[in-house]
């Protein structure tokens, strides 16, 4: 049900999905998906829910005791896997892209969606402090923190936007490709 609303909504906007309509996505009667979700403002608030909570759990990592270099490559090793993957990420990213850019969230999940935007500024800056903490072990290039994690984060959404246009066409860059973004040169992390 999940995965059949993140296509529908990101494909074809909230305003023109229904249940129903999610219903035959999911392969289940209309009936059946009443189960899960009452609503589909309550199905939409859920998919949000759970991007904020990933988005904490990357803040968690950032903001831990770990090497900097080693926790930006695995989120960077786990964010192009998922991204080369075939589920539905690309499809879930732009759909909470779209919910904390167009601020015309759906009736109810206003107060879901003020928390992704606020948990996205908390990851913004756990993620300059973290290079912030590289650049001070001299792992990562000097320059503006802010600067540098605003770079890698466009070149994320970047990535997405590509893989959404080319599909497998795409050629998705290596972690190392992404990390040389960051990393001080001649450092191989």
């Amino acid at each position: 049900v999940r995965s059949a609303a993140v296509r529908l909504f990101a494909r074809q906007g909230f305003a023109a999905v229904n249940m129903r309509r999610i219903a035959e996505e999911a392969g289940i009667s209309t009936g059946s998906i009443y189960r899960h979700f009452t609503t589909k403002e309550e199905l939409f608030e859920d998919l949000v829910t759970e991007a904020a909570t990933g988005m904490g759990e990357v803040v968690a990592l950032f903001r831990g005791p770990g090497d900097p270099v080693e926790s930006l490559r695995a989120f960077t090793e786990e964010f192009l896997s998922d991204l080369a993957g075939t589920g539905d990420f690309v499809e879930f990213f732009q759909l909470m892209h779209q919910a904390f850019t167009q601020g015309n969230s759906p009736e109810g999940a206003a107060p879901a969606v003020a928390a992704l935007v606020s948990r996205n500024s908390e990851l913004l800056g756990a993620t300059v402090e973290l290079v912030e903490r590289g650049q001070s072990r001299g792992a990562l290039r000097p320059g503006p923190a802010d600067e540098l994690a605003s770079c890698y984060f466009a070149l994320l959404d970047g990535l997405v936007t590509m893989r959404s246009a080319l599909g497998e066409r795409c050629v998705l860059p290596s972690a190392s490709t992404v990390m040389g973004l960051l990393l001080k040169e001649g450092n191989d992390g």
